[in-house]
């Protein structure tokens, strides 16, 4: 003789329990989002070496375009020595490059142009300059070392996971 046991429930008390399962998901993607922001993860690859180029690839007064921590940047090689920029400009994201006519960085998006020596805006609408990467010459190569200051690079929003 086996007994059975049946176990009914309503089309009512089923919502009720499929409502609360949703919820409940969505409340855990709310607090989990949270959370990121209240305790982000440490950053990933401040302080990778990255070969940009060869010491004789890049002449006095031109520029190499290159990825830094999965953001755009350019390396120029100027009179006074080697410079480094995340290319990324800070008024809406577009990326700028070398024009060695005008000797600047220039932003074609809205005419922004920034100093090659330090980053800074020199006309147009960018708010902030550039961020610099350290940069060294090991062995005939240039390679970035980590953006000078990683503090700086967070606040600018386009640089977001790039430190």
């Amino acid at each position: 003789m086996t007994d059975r046991i049946t176990f009914t429930i309503s089309r009512r008390k089923f919502a009720e329990i499929l409502i609360g399962l949703v919820s409940l998901l969505f409340a855990s993607g709310a607090v989990a989002a949270i959370l990121k922001y209240l305790w982000p993860q440490a950053a990933v690859g401040t302080s990778n070496e990255v070969k940009i180029a060869s010491v004789d690839e890049v002449p006095t007064g031109s520029a190499k375009k290159f990825l830094f921590n999965g953001k755009a940047a350019v390396l120029l090689k100027r009179p006074g020595g080697w410079r480094a920029f995340g290319a990324v400009c800070t008024h809406l994201g577009c990326i700028a490059y070398w024009k060695p006519d005008e000797n600047d960085i220039f932003c074609p998006c809205h005419l922004g142009r920034f100093d090659p020596d330090t980053g800074a805006v020199i006309s147009g609408p960018p708010p902030s300059p550039l961020p610099a990467i350290d940069i060294a010459i090991k062995g005939g190569e240039v390679y970035a070392l980590k953006w000078k200051d990683p503090d700086y690079v967070r606040t600018i929003s386009f640089y977001a996971g790039a430190v």
